[in-house]
């Protein structure tokens, strides 16, 4: 994470920011995983100041991922102007805080690293069958809301997380299958967050058309979405080959 987070503050490649919240998001998995086994929930709590770091880099790739969802709908100038200037702003306050990011970052590491415990192989089991059954439930009939947003999050925890754990499960997991799944879901929700943006902001016959147009491609998303859950209990656990 160290790495690309300094390697965005020198050359400001969207990549290497990716890729540094990307990098939080596992750990994080990790942390939640860990304190589904502990007594005391603690692991998570040492990490917030690394959230805050998350947070910060959250409003620069929002920015961008804004930019991108204008360009892909409609040369959209006034959007695609405002988001930039919002991202330049927020790229220049974040990297102003650059070695108190790498203080907090230390600072956890250390903290991390004196409280991580091992987890058991029933554990792991319990929380991947039970974790499945809610996405599973909340999937069956999707609302197209923030708990869909949700069920993404917990799916990324599994999918995070299974390098580690998936030679100890005793259930199958479908790993591509809900990869296609979080994806769709993220899609469909960076979505709603540039038509929530642009809702309030289209002024302009041009900004009309751009948000005519994500909302064109939200009903092409949700389409795609439902078809893709259908029977996920049976497709993201399939029965194991005998």
């Amino acid at each position: 994470m160290k790495r690309h987070l300094r390697s965005f503050v020198e050359n400001g490649e969207q990549e290497d920011l990716h890729r540094f919240r990307t990098g939080v998001k596992k750990l994080r998995a990790l942390l939640i995983l860990g304190d589904s086994a502990a007594k005391d929930v603690a692991l998570e709590k040492r990490f917030k100041p690394v959230r805050k770091i998350f947070k910060q880099a959250g409003e620069i790739r929002n920015a961008y991922i804004n930019q991108e969802l204008g360009k892909a709908v409609g040369e959209n100038t006034d959007f695609i102007r405002e988001q930039e200037q919002i991202m330049k702003i927020t790229t220049r306050a974040f990297n102003t805080d650059k070695d108190q990011h790498r203080a907090w970052l230390r600072k956890t590491r250390r903290k991390l690293l004196k409280q991580i415990r091992p987890i058991s192989k029933h554990h792991l089991s319990l929380y991947y069958r039970q974790r499945l059954e809610i996405i599973a439930a909340a999937l069956s009939r999707p609302r197209f809301n923030e708990e869909l947003h949700t069920c993404r999050k917990q799916l990324k925890v599994l999918l995070y997380n299974y390098p580690l754990a998936g030679p100890e499960l005793d259930l199958t997991f479908n790993e591509p299958y809900l990869d296609l799944v979080q994806a769709a879901i993220g899609d469909w929700h960076d979505n709603e967050l540039a038509i929530a943006l642009l809702s309030t902001t289209a002024d302009t016959r041009n900004s009309k058309e751009t948000l005519k147009g994500l909302k064109k491609q939200a009903t092409v998303l949700e389409r795609q979405l439902t078809t893709l859950t259908r029977n996920f209990r049976e497709q993201a656990s399939p029965p194991a080959a005998i």
